[in-house]
């Protein structure tokens, strides 16, 4: 899919749609939303999140500019409030206030907000005031989930985020300085970008925020294809691809992660994780023999390969288990 930017008639140069199957699935938000990759099916999910390709590029989307008082006590809003569940199922977002225009902050996007925290809740963007943040700068994994529902909020939009693992914070959008478009940005930066993003992904990984660690990837995939392949390593993508497939295997989404792990070795063959991978995917897809075939190449390799030992018994036994089960329905056809 191209994607158009409104504002001044600029299309994104062909051959970066559906490169990586994002965690969440249906429409890229977003991709780890989380942007439009080659051989994308539908990305980020996601990460994932629906991004509007219809941002203005040159000039600030905003929203009627807010009194003092409304700033310090916004009214709540006669509208029916209305909920939309992020495709990674990391929150969902009930809309207290519609907002105006169809362009949405992207990842670089400076925001005016009003962020409303309980005590406790470790955000590090300002809070109880309106404050300008700017996107995807945030260390925490709150401040995540801040920057994934304003990615998907306009202008004067105000909302209630609740995360799937528990708590809220009211999030309201005055206005939005949109970013360079990705493909603008010299490829030195994009790459550097994607590198720093794939370190989150995996710090956020190892303290057991999947979800997270699924945008993050997802955001350094689109990063490095941006920059293309005369800056990244084919070794440093395929990695990139396999902890996206690692964390979409944990999020139950073995179909993106079997995409990510495909990708994975069609830049490195020799890469053991994304082939174990694509083993736990095919097995959970039900594809027994592919399983097999790809967990009796890695013992072939390394046949200390503990896990893999252990993963083959596990695709023996259901095989078994399935042929018995067959058997039995067959017998009693012929009865």
């Amino acid at each position: 899919m191209e994607m158009m930017e409104a504002a001044n008639g600029k299309r994104k140069p062909p051959g970066a749609a559906n490169e990586v199957q994002a965690a969440g699935g249906g429409a890229q938000t977003p991709g780890e939303g989380p942007g439009a990759l080659e051989e994308q099916k539908d990305n980020q999910g996601a990460t994932n999140r629906n991004r509007d390709a219809l941002g203005v590029a040159n000039e600030s989307t905003v929203a009627p500019e807010p009194t003092s008082e409304d700033r310090a006590n916004p009214k709540p809003s006669n509208q029916t409030p209305m909920t939309w569940t992020s495709p990674d199922g990391a929150f969902t977002k009930l809309v207290l206030e519609a907002g105006h225009g169809l362009a949405r902050p992207t990842l670089g996007c400076r925001c005016q907000v009003l962020l409303q925290a309980p005590p406790g809740t470790s955000l590090s963007y300002p809070t109880g005031h309106w404050a300008e943040i700017q996107l995807g700068h945030g260390p925490t994994a709150w401040d995540d989930l801040v920057d994934a529902c304003l990615e998907s909020m306009a202008a004067g939009e105000r909302v209630q985020l609740q995360a799937q693992a528990g708590g809220t914070v009211d999030v309201s959008l005055s206005s939005f300085l949109p970013a360079p478009e990705l493909w603008e940005l010299p490829p030195g930066t994009q790459w550097a970008l994607a590198l720093g993003h794939k370190a989150l992904g995996t710090e956020r990984y190892r303290q057991g925020d999947v979800g997270t660690a699924a945008r993050c990837y997802t955001r350094a995939l689109h990063l490095a294809v941006a920059a293309g392949p005369q800056v990244w390593s084919p070794g440093t993508k395929a990695e990139l691809h396999a902890n996206l497939a690692a964390c979409q295997l944990r999020l139950g989404q073995p179909a993106h992660a079997a995409h990510n792990s495909a990708k994975a070795l069609a830049l490195s063959p020799s890469h053991a994780k994304a082939r174990y991978r694509q083993a736990l995917a095919a097995a959970a897809l039900g594809d027994l023999e592919a399983a097999a075939e790809d967990l009796r190449a890695l013992l072939e390799a390394d046949p200390g390969n503990t896990a893999a030992r252990r993963e083959l018994g596990r695709v023996v036994r259901r095989t078994r288990e399935q042929d018995a089960h067959l058997a039995k329905a067959m017998s009693k056809l012929f009865r």
